[in-house]
Parts: C-alpha cells; sequence; structure tokens
C-alpha cells in the first residue's frame, strides 16, 4: 500500500483521493473521540458484481490514534460514478443521479440516523460530486439477498417494513423537532429521476407494458382493445402526479428504489433486525404509502401480495406508530390510520404499473440482460434506455414463466382501472 493511490478509468489513470482528502475522511469517520494518524491507505475493487449505476471500491485504511501505538485498520465503501461504462458515466452525470445521492447523504441521512438506535442505512463520512463514502455495511454484519431478483419470505419483508416505517418516522421527528418541511429544505436536491415522461428508462418501460396488455389473451375483445388504445395511456399518465410531493396526503422522505438489490439483511438474526437499505439516488419526498406500495409490489409474488398485503400493510403501520411514540410523537396527529389506508388506494396504480415496467429488467429470464450487459452493451443499453418492445414480446413467446409471470402483473394493474 502507498499514501496514495490510482484506478484505472477507462484508458487513463486517475488518482481517486489525494492523502489530505483520505486524512479527512479518516478524521470524519474517528469524529471528536480521538485524533487519527493516518499511514496508509489503498483503493481496491469490489469483486460482486458490477453496478450498471456506479462503480464500487473499498478504501482501506491503516492508521494509529492517540490512545493507541496499535496499528488499526478499516475499510470503507466508496462508490463513483460507472467510468467503465462512458454512455452510462454521461447519462448519471447529466442528470445528477449520483451528485444527488451524495447530496441526501450529506445534508439528510446522517442527520435522520442520529435520531433512533434502529440501524437502517449506513454512515457518510465524506462526499464529491463524483463519489462518496461510507460505512461497509458487509463488515458491520450485514449481507446482500443472495439473488436480489428473488421474491422474499413473510420474514424478510417484515424486517423490510420495520426499516422503511422507521425512515419514514424519523423524517417526521427531523422536521417537527427542526421546524422545517424536508420537502423545501432538499426541493433543489429531492427530484424525480425515473417516472417523468424525460426518461427514457420510464418511457420505454410504459410502451413496452402497452404492448403486452395489447397481446393479453383476456383483453382481445374490440371493446378492450379500444380502451387499450384510447384510454390506458392516459390513465397510466396519473402516475407522473402521484410520485410527487401531495397536497393531500403528510409526506415523508422516501427511498423509492425498494428491489432486492438495495437492501442488506442482519448475517446473525436475518429475521428479526431491520435491514439497512441503500441507494437513494431514486429518492423523493411523497406519501409513505408510496414506499410501502413499492415495497409489497416488487418483492412479492401476486400470489403472496393476495394473501400478505392487508398483513403487509398493518405491520408497517404498527412499526411506524411505535417509532414515533417512542420519539414523543402521536401518530394520529401525523398520518393517520385511515388516512394511510386512503393513501393506499389512491395510489396504488404506481406500484402495480412500476411492478410492470420493473418485471421487464427483473423478471426476463435467466442471463437475457446479463448476457446483452457482457456482451453486447449497446443492445443492452437500447433496451433499458431507447426501446424494449421488439425484445419483450419476443420473451413473452419463448418463455413461459416470464409470460406468466408479466401477465399476472398486468391482471392486477387493469383490475384497478376497470
Amino acid at each position: 500500500m502507498s499514501p496514495t493511490t490510482t484506478i484505472e478509468r477507462g484508458n487513463a489513470q486517475n488518482e481517486l483521493f489525494s492523502r489530505s482528502e483520505v486524512e479527512r475522511i479518516l478524521s470524519n469517520m474517528l469524529k471528536s473521540k480521538t485524533s487519527g494518524l493516518l499511514l496508509e491507505y489503498e483503493v481496491v475493487p469490489e469483486c460482486g458484481p458490477t453496478g450498471y449505476l456506479g462503480e464500487y471500491f473499498h478504501l482501506q485504511l491503516k492508521y494509529r490514534t492517540a490512545e493507541s501505538s496499535n496499528t488499526q485498520t478499516t475499510r470503507l465503501f466508496v462508490k463513483t460514478l460507472p467510468y467503465q461504462n462512458p454512455k452510462m458515466t454521461a447519462f448519471i452525470e447529466a442528470c445528477g443521479m449520483l451528485t444527488k445521492e451524495a447530496a441526501i447523504y450529506e445534508r439528510l441521512l446522517n442527520e435522520l440516523r442520529k435520531l433512533t438506535t434502529t440501524i437502517w442505512c449506513a454512515e457518510c463520512y465524506f462526499t464529491r460530486r463524483d463519489l462518496f463514502v461510507m460505512q461497509n455495511i458487509v463488515d458491520m454484519g450485514y449481507e446482500p439477498v443472495q439473488e436480489p431478483a428473488e421474491f422474499l419470505t413473510e420474514s424478510q419483508m417484515n424486517v423490510l417494513l420495520k426499516s422503511l416505517a422507521t425512515m419514514h418516522a424519523c423524517s417526521i421527528v427531523y422536521e417537527e423537532r427542526n421546524r422545517l418541511s424536508i420537502g423545501e429544505e432538499l426541493n433543489d436536491v429531492l427530484r424525480e429521476m425515473t417516472v417523468t415522461p424525460d426518461v427514457v428508462f420510464y418511457t420505454a418501460g410504459v410502451r413496452a407494458i402497452l404492448a403486452v396488455v395489447r397481446v393479453h389473451p383476456a383483453y382481445q375483445c374490440e371493446v378492450m382493445q379500444k380502451f387499450i388504445a384510447d384510454e390506458l395511456p392516459r390513465q397510466l399518465d396519473s402516475v407522473y402526479e402521484m410520485v410527487n410531493p401531495s397536497r393531500k396526503y403528510r409526506n415523508v422522505f422516501c427511498h423509492r428504489d425498494l428491489w432486492g438489490g438495495n437492501f442488506f439483511f442482519n448475517k446473525s438474526q436475518p429475521d428479526k433486525q431491520p435491514v439497512v437499505l441503500v441507494d437513494y439516488q431514486l429518492a423523493r419526498y411523497s406519501p409513505p404509502a408510496i414506499d410501502v406500495l413499492m415495497t409489497i409490489y416488487l418483492n412479492i409474488t401476486p400470489q403472496q401480495r393476495g394473501a400478505m398485503k392487508q398483513q403487509c400493510y398493518e405491520t408497517y403501520y404498527n412499526y411506524f406508530a411505535a417509532e414515533l411514540k417512542q420519539q414523543g410523537l402521536d401518530a394520529a396527529q401525523q398520518l393517520s390510520r385511515s388516512e394511510f389506508v386512503q393513501s393506499l388506494q389512491a395510489l396504488e396504480l404506481f406500484g402495480a404499473l412500476y411492478n410492470c415496467i420493473s418485471a421487464t429488467i427483473l423478471r426476463v429470464p435467466g442471463d437475457y440482460l446479463k448476457n446483452l450487459k457482457l456482451n453486447h452493451p449497446d443492445a443492452f443499453h437500447r433496451y433499458t434506455n431507447v426501446d424494449r418492445v421488439k425484445e419483450v414480446l419476443e420473451l413473452l413467446k419463448i418463455d413461459r414463466k416470464f409470460r406468466e409471470y408479466i401477465f399476472e402483473c398486468i391482471d392486477e394493474m387493469m383490475h384497478l382501472l376497470l
């Protein structure tokens, strides 16, 4: 190891951190508990799956403190722009996605996590427009789900809902104690990144879903085909307003990207301890129902949903009310149970539609997208960010499991509209 280190970004060698930045990171990590002397540091690539929206590294520190002459070591987690994918780097820089996430950690999450002993997010030690550094969740005793696209068990859903409820409650406590609105304070940061007609990832997904509805065997009569052509696109457009701060329901800080790749389970007590949430680049200020609906729709099957949905709603609200009570607030005055139920009903189309769109990414057969990403990057970019109608319709024909699943999800969505 050396005092400075380099990583390769494309064909150029670039220094990731200056020594003064690493010393600042060490100081932020140790806080005022003690002073630290940085001895060595090294940046090591994360050996897990390559991220689509970022590149991941470990910052390994060797240091001594004023309280001990023994050398200590710590490993921190680093997320940077995806420099190995120039097209994606340009896209993320243009929309400011990583800059948004770094600002959320710096301006909000570090404050929210202080409000409870429940661990639901990692602490961030350093931010820059192109990266941020935070606690290494794995070294804290957490692990990701083995297959992020797999569905969750009832106990896994329970601890996920616990984390969500804690995060939402903490955002309310933060607002009450500081006499402010997170939506106003972070208005420049908490902007919409996906559910908007300006984002091709989302609009490509909507076009694919409309194409699937048109070929769904349950909707082949003339009346339904006319509805699909004339009315369905307009009704789906109503989702754009649903994800914005509500003028009717209580808003909270929402994660808004709650699929299996974005939470880590406690290794020793995975069925009891809340999960740690990561990847906040899509976060918004909106009703908590938005996060709850996304959780219910993305992480369990349609059959599970039918059996578990109401219980999940009750579980979430009970955790939410308990966390507020522990911090001296009455849930009924902040977001009553009846208001929460009303918001779930009013906003459910968001969960159903987003689940259908996500199915064209998360539920495609086997290594279909992985193969595109590794071997046909231009085709992968086209599928994710330009148009995927042709490919999705072809997958319906050749893969029964995918066809049956997405048709079930379409049925759920159409049931809300018909």
